[in-house]
């Protein structure tokens, strides 16, 4: 049974604190090649981003990805024995096109994880282009949780041949809920699916029973939800891929599983 959405933030709260280290040094020495270590922030404070990355001692591989663009960025670097953080960003031509440079910083600037000593759970520094034409804009990342799998196929555990099984119908979805394309929004929905309306769990056997309660089921707070979660590179567990805290799961092959509108 696929968790609610408390359950949800709650499994991935008690994940991440799980894996904060015990002892009281600070310096991030994750090496852990087989696992994907998600987080969320922004670069100055208004560009939302995802950032994946995997540790392996002190070499660093992952991709990240802007809420408004929904495109993998290639990132790679290295952790130095300062503590120093380099993420180098490359374009499509395989050059670098820009780059992140910080640090795993001892305690939370904002607060997040209270007075607790961190290792690699936050991320900050500058970001700034190649050419160098404008000043260095700030980000800061908070580890979300992590997966086991590979950066090419995070999706694996549900049977997904690649990322992009997953992230194009996802997409698709989540842009014509936006767009309030109310008939692209239910092609991508795998059917039956259950749905709370007026308190009850009603079970929608088709499109066409979708469409007639839409209203009632994406709800303009519900819809907002959606809109403010990224689908890419998302969190996954057996049952599916969770889009934001689980306002929506989608299955290997990107079709909408399970709608949590309550």
């Amino acid at each position: 049974m696929l968790l609610d959405n408390r359950s949800i933030r709650h499994l991935l709260t008690v994940l991440v604190l799980a894996l904060l280290p015990q002892a009281g040094s600070a310096a991030c020495t994750w090496n852990e090649p087989g696992r994907i270590w998600d987080y969320k922030g922004s670069i100055d404070g208004k560009y939302p981003i995802r950032m994946s990355l995997v540790f392996a001692a002190d070499e660093l591989n992952g991709i990240y990805v802007y809420a408004s663009q929904l495109r993998d960025i290639r990132i790679r670097g290295h952790i130095g024995k300062d503590g120093s953080v380099r993420l180098d960003e490359y374009g499509t031509d395989g050059r670098i096109s820009a780059r992140f440079t910080g640090s795993f910083p001892e305690r939370d600037p904002q607060g997040r994880y209270g007075d607790s000593v961190l290792a690699c759970e936050v991320l900050v520094g500058q970001w700034q282009s190649a050419d160098a034409k404008r000043a260095p804009l700030p980000f800061y990342l908070s580890a979300e949780g992590s997966i086991s799998g590979k950066l090419g196929n995070r999706y694996g555990a549900i049977g997904a041949v690649s990322n992009q099984a997953v992230h194009a119908p996802a997409e698709r979805f989540w842009r014509a809920l936006k767009a309030g394309d109310r008939n692209a929004v239910a092609v991508e929905i795998r059917y039956p699916i259950k749905v709370t309306l007026n308190g009850k769990i009603k079970t929608l056997r088709n499109a066409a029973e979708l469409l007639a309660v839409y209203d009632a089921v994406f709800s303009p707070a519900y819809r907002k939800a959606i809109a403010a979660a990224i689908p890419r590179n998302m969190f996954v567990r057996d049952e599916g891929a969770m889009l934001g805290n689980g306002e929506v799961w989608f299955g290997a092959n990107g079709k909408v599983i399970a709608l949590n509108n309550y």
